[in-house]
């Protein structure tokens, strides 16, 4: 029987009005502020923040009750190099392999960075959606020269970041910077270079200087640093929307982080050093008004300085000046008329230095702010949001947000968030983790369990966010027995994630019992053993020795292999901010970060040059399970006129050092 047309056409329009709006690509600001405890918003109500004052944030606490909201419970890693590659590339650190800033994974010669564990981070998210990207002010996850390496096209950094690796850059451009900044007492301070007063500033690959792809700016005393970052960010945004770009900026000021004072000769005590005077002024706008004192720090003849317009030290300092630097993106974003297209979203690292930061205690340490700001959604869910969440989040959330996927292959271990805070689906997520060494932290709505082992009522969020009760302490009953019920299936995560002291660095190489550099399974393949093939012999006769083959996973027997597409070759690549000159190779997948590779090539009048073939990596991706095509952008200043004779080489694996297993964890 025939469905009637009445029929159809209902079907029809059902189909139509049933269907979700069409996505919208938003642009995004990510701020990740430093060191700064979720407690220390005055919009948690918590009962105890670090210092003898809370800090102020009135535009935060508008940027709530106007549409916006904030996130519970959000969990980073307990400190800083772990949480900022989980935000980077979704994934938790049994993948990254980063578990401490004292123990980063590694492969044979490297730490086994963020790019290469994840072929989708943040950066290539962004920039492969047609996204124009930023990343400004601190990166303690990479330096200068993996900017690419981590899909973001353009970098303002503080303190100046240099070459990753010595020898790799062939082009004349500095590796240090060239201005003298004004040190501290203690020279061998982490911060011996500064970030706050007189900065060291670094710009990577800026258009308005397309010859020199690392330049340093002159600085002074009274130039602040996260001034010069967020002025720098907000050029960004100017210059993508004026080309008709979306646009990314992924800000990480080290506001909240402890500090030399630089601007104080006097003292080499680390210390929220002081921010420029700011004020806030309600005058029955929408936002209010801040204003801004001009700083002025100038020398005595006794060795200190004289400040003015410089606030007294404190965390509280830092914050309120993140408040007022919000309020400036969202002053731009309405000049730009892109307020509406922009969502901002908030968060910090890990907990306040001195009141949690490191600690895995119940949640301590791991316990960070998140307020999400998107006035252009009219379905986003406003005020206190009491769901759990945690870092792998943001690039699954950030992929809905540029109306992107990460490929099948590449998921991390998040969950995006846009779905219920555009009220979707009811909830989030069951659970969240974090983790510091071999101390691991799990949580659901209902318990949670530190990295010492200790179960905890977590149903009711207490009046410190920390307080919680233990397990064990609650009364008998029908209702703790529940709860214990739930522990079951966390420790199922745990054990699956549990690899710290048995798989803490980067991925083993293939096997390779002779230690030529050939896998034992390519020699077996070729030749019926796993010793018999010659790594420098070239079995066809083809040019290519049979090393190359297999990094090439070619046939060393097939004369037509490899072909020129699969051996290093110039091509062009065009994104959102242009196109670009890239060196081009495929390499097997199994290979790992232990076979290092360079591309060499001659210039100028057959002068060799090298640079590393991972370096400035543009971006890694499949064409196959067993291959991998990397394509690496060339400096700026270099012209494919100039590069002729193209080569690989590729070093086999050196021994991997024995690495010392720590322990947190008491069992």
């Amino acid at each position: 029987m025939r469905p009637s047309t009445g029929l159809i056409v209902g079907i029809v329009l059902t189909l139509l009005f049933s269907q979700p709006a069409a996505a919208k690509q938003y642009n995004v600001i990510l701020i990740l502020a430093d060191d700064i405890s979720a407690r220390e918003f005055p919009a948690y109500e918590s009962t105890e923040w670090y210092g003898d004052q809370l800090a102020r944030t009135p535009v935060l606490d508008r940027l709530v009750e106007d549409g916006g909201c904030f996130v519970e419970t959000v969990w980073a890693a307990t400190i800083c190099k772990p949480s900022r590659a989980q935000i980077i590339s979704g994934r938790y650190a049994h993948h990254t392999k980063w578990w401490d800033n004292r123990h980063l994974g590694s492969d044979s010669r490297h730490t086994y960075s963020a790019y290469k564990s994840s072929r989708v981070t943040l950066g290539t998210l962004s920039r492969d959606a047609g996204y124009a990207n930023l990343w400004v002010g601190k990166t303690h996850i990479n330096d200068g020269g993996d900017t690419l390496s981590m899909g973001f096209n353009e970098g303002v950094f503080t303190p100046a970041e240099t070459k990753r690796y010595p020898g790799w850059n062939p082009y004349g451009t500095p590796t240090k910077n060239p201005y003298p900044i004004f040190y501290g007492n203690n020279p061998k301070a982490w911060d011996y270079e500064s970030f706050y007063w007189w900065p060291e500033v670094q710009l990577i690959n800026h258009p308005d200087h397309p010859n020199e792809p690392y330049r340093f700016l002159k600085t002074d005393i009274n130039d602040y640093g996260p001034d010069i970052e967020l002025d720098h960010a907000m050029a960004f945004m100017q210059r993508s929307v004026n080309n008709d770009k979306p646009f990314f900026v992924f800000y990480a000021p080290h506001l909240g982080h402890t500090a030399i004072d630089h601007a104080d000769r006097g003292g080499s005590k680390s210390v929220w050093v002081g921010t420029p005077k700011i004020e806030f002024r309600d005058d029955g706008s929408k936002y209010g008004q801040y204003r801004r004192f001009d700083p002025h720090i100038e020398p005595r003849g006794d060795g200190t300085h004289k400040h003015t317009n410089v606030t007294p030290q404190g965390i509280n300092t830092h914050i309120e000046y993140l408040d007022y630097q919000i309020w400036l993106l969202i002053q731009k974003l309405r000049d730009l008329g892109e307020l509406e297209n922009t969502v901002i979203l908030f968060t910090a690292d890990n907990a306040t230095q001195g009141a949690g930061k490191g600690s895995i205690r119940r949640q301590e340490g791991t316990h960070v702010p998140l307020f999400i700001y998107a006035p252009g959604e009219p379905e986003l869910l406003t005020g206190r949001r009491p769901i759990v969440s945690d870092f792998s989040d943001f690039l699954p959330t950030l992929a809905d947000l540029m109306d992107t996927e990460v490929p099948e292959s590449e998921r991390g271990h998040g969950v995006s968030l846009w779905p219920y805070l555009t009220g979707q689906t009811p909830g989030h997520r069951d659970w969240i983790y974090s983790m510091r060494i071999d101390a691991q932290m799990i949580r659901n709505n209902e318990i949670l369990r530190d990295g010492f082992g200790d179960w905890y009522d977590a149903r009711t969020e207490p009046d410190d966010h920390n307080s919680f009760v233990k397990l064990d302490d609650l009364p008998d009953g029908p209702e703790k027995d529940r709860l214990l019920t739930q522990k079951p299936a966390l420790e199922k995560v745990l054990a699956e994630f549990d690899l710290y002291a048995v798989d803490s660095e980067a991925p083993l190489p293939p096997a390779d019992q002779d230690g030529d550099g050939l896998s034992d399974a390519f020699e077996q393949q070729y030749t019926g053993s796993a010793t018999a093939m010659k790594p420098q012999a070239d079995a066809d006769g083809d040019g290519t020795d049979n090393y190359h083959e297999f990094v090439f996973l070619t046939d060393p027997t097939d004369p037509s292999f490899p072909t020129a597409t699969q051996k290093p070759h110039l091509i062009e690549v065009t994104d959102a901010q242009g196109t670009h000159l890239a060196l081009q190779f495929r390499r097997r997948t199994e290979l790992g970060p232990d076979y290092w590779c360079n591309v060499e090539g001659t210039r100028d009048g057959g002068r060799t040059w090298a640079t590393d073939g991972v370096i400035q990596v543009y971006s890694r991706k499949l064409a196959s399970p067993d291959l991998e095509i990397v394509t690496a952008r060339v400096a700026a200043d270099i012209s494919a006129s100039t590069i002729k004779d193209l080569r690989l080489t590729v070093h086999k694996p050196k021994p991997r050092q024995p690495r010392k297993v720590e322990t947190m964890f008491k069992n």
